[in-house]
């Protein structure tokens, strides 16, 4: 076989291996993409039917008290990961998350754009927090979710180590609640992702996410899926 066709032939097997992948859809591709770029954990095992919803914790406390109110009357653990400065003004609801079962984990102290900060910056985001939990209740918590990105980088996984954290908490379905979409969009943007193993990212403080509870609820339980805590969810 001559050189050039050998060359034609490689070329070939290229461009058919593009086509096929290009029949993938863009979220799986994506998403398979950023999570081998990023090795934060994204999601649970997708063998057990079983789901985290975890929640942004900051906003109007009462807000947060109706949230709170639904998961106990549906027997539901949920996992928030709390911004350090919310944590300060409202000391009280961080002993009743812990009380109530619901995993508690660090969200930075104040929500800067974390991938727009230098190394320093970033230490003292995940260190603010860290203290603020250890000064509530004992400890750091067990889990760390970078603020205003899906996923870590290099830097900021450095820093997450360094106060414990072992590894970053992605995640694989986006209510996007914190747009104030809408109760129906909130509800349609979960329900065509969530799947066995799945991380819900949510936020407290806003009223689409109350509105939506109750039917998001009845949902994922009508899928045969079980809401849990990221505790149960990842085995740790």
């Amino acid at each position: 076989m001559t050189l050039d066709r050998r060359r034609f032939l490689r070329n070939s097997a290229v461009v058919a291996g593009a086509t096929l992948i290009s029949g993938i859809s863009d979220l799986e591709f994506e998403t398979d993409t950023a999570n081998a770029a990023n090795p934060d954990i994204a999601h649970g095992s997708r063998k057990k039917p079983q789901v985290a919803l975890t929640f942004h914790g900051a906003g109007d406390p009462a807000m947060v008290q109706k949230l709170l109110s639904i998961f106990k009357s549906g027997s539901t653990p949920v996992s928030v990961f709390a911004i350090g400065k919310w944590l300060q003004g409202y000391p009280t609801v961080a002993k009743q998350m812990l009380d109530a079962g619901y995993d508690l984990g660090n969200h930075t102290m104040n929500h800067y754009q974390m991938k727009t900060l230098n190394a320093k910056q970033v230490d003292a985001e995940i260190a603010g927090c860290a203290a603020e939990l250890k000064k509530l209740i004992g400890n750091h918590g067990k889990w760390f979710r970078p603020s205003g990105t899906q996923y870590s980088n290099a830097i900021i996984r450095k820093a997450a180590l360094k106060y414990g954290y072992n590894q970053c908490i992605a995640y694989d379905v986006d209510s996007h609640d914190y747009q104030d979409v809408g109760k129906r969009i909130v509800l349609a943007d979960i329900s065509k992702s969530i799947k066995n193993g799945s991380i819900v990212s949510m936020h407290f403080g806003h009223q689409d996410t109350i509105d939506a509870m109750p039917t998001l609820l009845e949902n994922i339980h009508a899928k045969g899926l079980t809401p849990v805590t990221l505790t149960t969810l990842l085995g740790a």
